[in-house]
């Protein structure tokens, strides 16, 4: 009996000591038991098969919008490209490029812009990328002795120089100087206000919209018309200008341009007959008149780093007075083919006199020499 007792009493004790450790096991590792539990309850879920696929989450880009730069007050003086067609009819022409600038300290603000052909075939042999554009150029200046330094600063020429040089001048209006010039490769036109310069420049090698190529002197020479794209761009804007200025132009610049040819040829004249005078003067210096012969003497024919052909030489008349001596001259090219022909007259010739005779000309960039020789 006493070891039955004895038997239990033990077996309370020890039941009493384990639910002891079981409560403090609780109370230590509660952070354990989580853990066990959330891996037990992983081990009882039904593992997927499918792959599904990785989401990546990545920080939001931010699209940095393209800041444009405000062109300015001189943008409504650009021709839109609705009137660029007007003027143009069949030829489409696009802006590339407006860019504005101001300078604050000598108060000139400029606004340029680029159009291109977009019409033109490409051609990467024949023509190798040159499509033709036209860059515009509006200047608004207060003082004109800024302009100028601003002109020769950054175009590194003379606007002056560029009136005294140009082809054909002509004023729309008292208030404005226009200029046209040209080479195989282009034009230019510029006209010149109290206010404003406007500079219109086509870069047209293939001279796919006008033809360029002509000489400056002679019964060829170049004649502008209404599809002179360079002049008509001018002249809108100039519209654009004097209707705010309430200044009213005298008709299309082309014409009024042609209308003073006659003035730069009295210019030129003049400036020949005083190159002339010196000539003699100098001739007689070095006794070139010593045992002239008669007929074209002295004749030469050179051409320029700038493709512009000088041409010189003197006429020595017999004793027969003429009242007119036409000469021909032949340009020729490297293969002595004849590629340009134009006439010279020298007029009222006395006898035994001397006359000499200077022009330039610019042509066909193939050429090598010129003949002289007298017409009956």
């Amino acid at each position: 009996m006493k070891k039955i007792v004895f038997s239990m009493v033990f077996m309370i004790l020890i039941i009493i000591l384990t639910e002891q450790n079981v409560s403090g096991e609780e109370i230590e590792g509660e952070e354990e038991r989580k853990i066990a539990a959330e891996k037990a309850s992983d081990a009882l879920k039904r593992n997927n098969t499918r792959s599904e696929p990785e989401i990546t989450i990545e920080p939001e880009k931010i699209e940095e919008k393209e800041v444009k730069k405000k062109l300015g007050k001189l943008k409504k003086l650009l021709p839109t490209e609705e009137e660029l067609d007007e003027i143009t009819l069949g030829t489409v022409w696009r802006y590339l490029d407006k860019q504005s600038q101001k300078n604050e300290e000598e108060n000139i603000e400029v606004i340029q812009g680029v159009v291109r052909d977009i019409g033109r075939v490409y051609d990467p042999v024949v023509n190798k990328f040159k499509v033709a554009t036209i860059q515009i150029e509006i200047i608004k200046f207060e003082d004109f002795n800024n302009l100028k330094d601003y002109w020769f600063n950054e175009k590194n020429s003379s606007l002056a120089n560029l009136y005294d040089n140009a082809y054909l001048v002509g004023k729309p209006n008292e208030h404005t100087e226009c200029l046209f010039n040209y080479s195989n490769n282009g034009a230019i036109t510029i006209c010149k206000t109290d206010e404003f310069v406007i500079q219109s420049i086509i870069f047209d090698k293939y001279q796919e919209h006008y033809m360029y190529s002509k000489p400056q002197t002679g019964f060829k020479k170049l004649e502008l018309n209404q599809d002179e794209m360079t002049t008509r761009i001018v002249e809108k804007i100039l519209e654009k200008i004097q209707k705010n200025m309430e200044i009213t132009s005298n008709g299309n610049l082309y014409k009024i341009l042609e209308s003073n040819r006659e003035i730069k040829e009295r210019e030129y004249n003049k400036e020949l007959d005083e190159q002339n005078k010196f000539l003699v003067e100098k001739n007689k210096e070095l006794g070139i008149e010593k045992g002239k012969k008669y007929g074209i003497q002295n004749f030469s024919c050179l051409k320029d780093e700038f493709g512009l052909i000088m041409i010189s030489g003197q006429y020595n008349n017999n004793q027969i007075k003429k009242d007119k001596v036409v000469m021909e001259i032949l340009f020729l090219d490297y293969d002595n083919e004849v590629i340009f022909k134009n006439k010279a007259n020298l007029l009222e010739i006395n006898k035994f006199e001397t006359k000499r005779f200077l022009g330039n000309l610019k042509i066909d960039e193939n050429f090598s020499t010129c003949t002289i020789q007298i017409k009956n």
